[in-house]
């Protein structure tokens, strides 16, 4: 079992450019979901329509996430740079434990291929409140910049 969220509680809470965080990360989460479906993994998942700021938003996906009975844990967002740009900037997967490095590098590296992005690769991050705050092993995906055309 995956549970699978997508950041941000609601349009506008997250990054804004070309597109909104908020809104593609939940189309992206509701695809992801009929796949997994598709190919027998059981997901659930999480959406917060009810946050009115980013710390409630945090601990609400962090509890709504613990509260299940999963292996992975999934948070989708879309990364944002200063200014619009037409440079490829693409995919890159967070992870919080070493054990998760090959998976988030084999994830970012499927995305990128299966969406014809940028690989930027798995990075790790233990500043994050999500990663740190789960209870299962968990990954973020920054499936591509709301800023880039490419």
């Amino acid at each position: 079992m995956i549970t699978i969220s997508p950041g941000h509680y609601k349009v506008g809470s997250g990054a804004k450019g070309l597109i909104d965080e908020v809104t593609e990360a939940r189309k992206v989460v509701t695809t992801v979901k009929e796949h997994l479906i598709k190919s027998g993994v059981a997901c659930h998942v999480v959406v917060d329509n009810v946050s009115n700021s980013q710390k409630e938003n945090l601990q609400y996906l962090i509890a709504k996430h613990n509260a299940t009975k999963r292996q992975l844990d999934v948070s989708v967002h879309f990364n944002a740079i200063s200014g619009q740009t037409n440079r490829a900037l693409g995919v890159e997967v967070l992870y919080f434990n070493d054990k998760l490095k090959i998976f988030a590098q084999k994830m970012s590296a499927a995305i990128a291929n299966a969406g014809m992005l940028k690989n930027r690769g798995a990075k790790k991050r233990t500043d994050l409140a999500f990663l740190k705050g789960v209870h299962m092993p968990a990954i973020l995906i920054e499936v591509c910049f709301v800023n880039s055309t490419v």
